[in-house]
């Protein structure tokens, strides 16, 4: 059903925008009989709503990333019983939308609701409820119904913002709390307050932190691109002032492995950065430096993005912000000349120095290696969880600790051991321990390893002829981490490995996390192959020796099935048939190993990888991701 259908003639509707420069036209399209007053989001609730009492409300936002902005002020949108969530463009990977609202709450209200498609890539989602109910709840819940959420994606202290404009700051979150007032109840809004500089915040329990528009150090304010007061302004900031990166909008999600464009360059257009590539502008970026997912996908056929910094963007957080943006989202990115200051205070060195050559991108794999190595970095320096859990720290308060891992790793030979637990040792950045289940292993052939390791390790014991799942059950009977990840004794593991699915778990969504077996050593005649398969994908399958999952998650799906064989495939179809949702993130950080027939439950002739094999290498070829010495 058309909007114009859905809200009738004459209707008052209250409109909200957020990164829509042609709003007004658009909304006449969209609802050419109403009588349509509008706001941006950035003035949302700084002064009474144009319509008191309107018919309906209309949310208009160009991409969901800019959506997800607006889900953060759910405190300061109108209610109605009639509602239109438009959303002008969509990456190619994004979910048919809808609306979930909290069952036996918001959703037994709803009376009829319509998605169908907008233009090109975009949506309308129309909506009528037997009460008048918050704009803000119907934001949020076109949010879930979009990408997807888990509890997890936002282990962080409530928030507070101070005004609207703010909303960069705590992008998706519903629960951030707007304007400082303490809640009816007496208790402090939020627990942690981001507000104007100058501004006074109403509830001094709350630790307040200040941050500026970018409009305040636009290059028009704080002189020239190179200046002295460039330099003056913007230096002494540090990565903490940088709006952070929204991961579960902005992501790997639809990398390209191999590009079918060229390099493109990052060009001046009316003073902001645009991207050109074959005589066509594929992105404009917001004068704001926000980069969203659907700019991202309008990127992912170039080999790279080549970083020439002047002239810049709008100003120095803002050109900041792109570039940690794009970083974030993998797109491998180049810098031909010396990088300015103001982008090494706002960035840091470490992000900056992952910034390749122009020629370094030419090959396919070191271009991927580059991707992969910008994305990991920026997400965990830039994304929302770690800005937020930055600022906790600074304010002295609780931070919730990194989940931790229970690695469970069943086996039949004694002699692995040591290597499979070598590789578990040097993985980083993680809180892990290892059940170690013997598969009809005596303790005894395993003790100097075990003895020797360097983390909290269980030993389980099961019998020759106890079926594989039933072995496995029982390992994670004895786990007390918040996820489980299965390991295979054979295998090689990059020291990222686990930190890598943690990282994927967060940006995804997804309830279940893993690789695919890209890479293998065909240890019989001392090959290296990669096989084609696609990342940063949502699957139904990943490789049974690399995949992630929250042990509550594989508690309700009742654990592995006591069966000898094909217990992976057995757990995904469960998961998908309840409901939940596996991604598949990079494979560069795992190789997997091909010896004598006999000694894999998955079992293959050496003609079956060869067949299927993209790229071969002589001789064992590990990724440089994999940092095997």
């Amino acid at each position: 059903m058309a909007p114009g259908g859905f809200v009738s003639a004459g209707s008052k509707v209250s409109a909200v925008v957020a990164g829509v420069e042609d709003a007004e036209d658009v909304l006449t399209a969209l609802l050419p009989k109403a009588a349509v007053s509008w706001t941006t989001a950035d003035d949302a609730g700084q002064k009474p709503w144009p319509v008191a009492e309107p018919d309906a409300v209309v949310v208009l936002a160009r991409t969901p990333t800019d959506l997800r902005r607006l889900a953060s002020l759910r405190a300061v949108l109108p209610e109605a019983k009639r509602f239109v969530v438009a959303i002008t463009a969509t990456p190619s990977w994004y979910d048919t939308p809808h609306v979930a609202l909290a069952r036996g709450i918001g959703q037994r209200w709803l009376r009829e609701s319509h998605v169908t498609r907008w233009r090109t890539s975009g949506w309308l989602i129309a909506a009528r409820f037997g009460k008048e109910v918050p704009a803000g709840d119907i934001v949020a819940a076109v949010v879930s119904g979009g990408t997807g959420f888990h509890l997890g994606s936002y282990p962080l202290p409530a928030s507070s913002l101070g005004d609207p404009g703010l909303a960069d700051w705590r992008p998706g979150d519903p629960d951030a709390a707007w304007g400082g007032e303490p809640e009816k109840s007496g208790i402090p809004s939020g627990e942690l307050a981001i507000r104007r500089p100058g501004t006074e915040w109403p509830d001094e329990r709350v630790p307040t932190f200040e941050r500026i528009s970018w409009r305040e150090t636009s290059w028009a304010e704080v002189g020239r691109p190179g200046g002295y007061a460039t330099l003056r302004a913007v230096t002494r900031a540090t990565l903490d002032d940088l709006p952070p990166v929204d991961e579960r909008s902005v992501n790997p999600r639809g990398f390209l492995r191999t590009p079918t464009q060229d390099i493109a360059d990052l060009t001046a257009r009316d003073g902001r950065w645009a991207v050109r590539s074959e005589g066509r502008e594929l992105v404009t970026f917001d004068e704001s430096g926000l980069v969203t997912d659907a700019d991202v996908d309008r990127l992912r056929r170039l080999r790279g993005l080549r970083v020439t910094w002047r002239p810049a963007h709008t100003g120095p957080v803002a050109a900041a912000r792109v570039v940690a943006g794009l970083a974030a989202a993998g797109v491998p990115l180049a810098s031909a000349v010396p990088v300015p200051l103001w982008a090494e205070s706002l960035l840091g060195a470490e992000l900056l120095g992952h910034l390749a050559r122009p020629a370094d991108l030419a090959d396919d794999l070191r271009r991927e290696e580059l991707s992969v190595r910008l994305r990991r970095h920026a997400l965990r320096t830039h994304g929302t969880t770690a800005r937020w859990r930055a600022l906790a720290a600074t304010a002295g308060l609780h931070i919730p600790p990194d989940p931790a891992i229970s690695v469970v790793m069943s086996t039949r030979r004694a002699d692995f051991v040591p290597f499979a637990l070598a590789q578990i040792a040097r993985q980083r950045a993680v809180d892990a321990e290892v059940v170690l289940a013997l598969h009809g292993v005596p303790r005894a052939e395993v003790a100097a390893a075990v003895a020797d390791f360097p983390l909290p390790l269980t030993v389980v014991e099961a019998g020759a002829d106890t079926p594989f799942g039933e072995v496995l059950n029982r390992a994670v009977d004895h786990a007390s981490g918040d996820h489980v990840s299965k390991w295979d004794d054979d295998d090689w593991y990059g020291p990222d490995h686990l930190s890598d699915l943690v990282l994927a778990h967060r940006y995804s969504g997804s309830d279940l996390v893993g690789v695919a077996s890209e890479f293998f050593y065909l240890e019989q005649i001392d090959l290296t192959i990669r096989r084609r398969w696609t990342s940063e994908v949502m699957s139904d399958h990943v490789a049974g020796g690399t995949f992630l999952i929250s042990r509550e998650t594989l508690r309700a799906l009742g654990g592995f099935r006591p069966v000898t064989r094909s217990v992976d495939v057995e757990l995904f179809q469960a998961l998908l048939h309840a409901g939940g949702s596996i991604y598949r993130t990079h494979g560069l950080g795992f190789m997997a190993r091909r010896s004598a027939r006999g000694r894999h439950t998955w079992q293959e002739p050496i003609g079956y990888f060869l067949h299927r094999a993209k790229d071969q290498w002589r001789g064992f070829r590990p990724t440089k991701i994999m940092e095997q010495a």
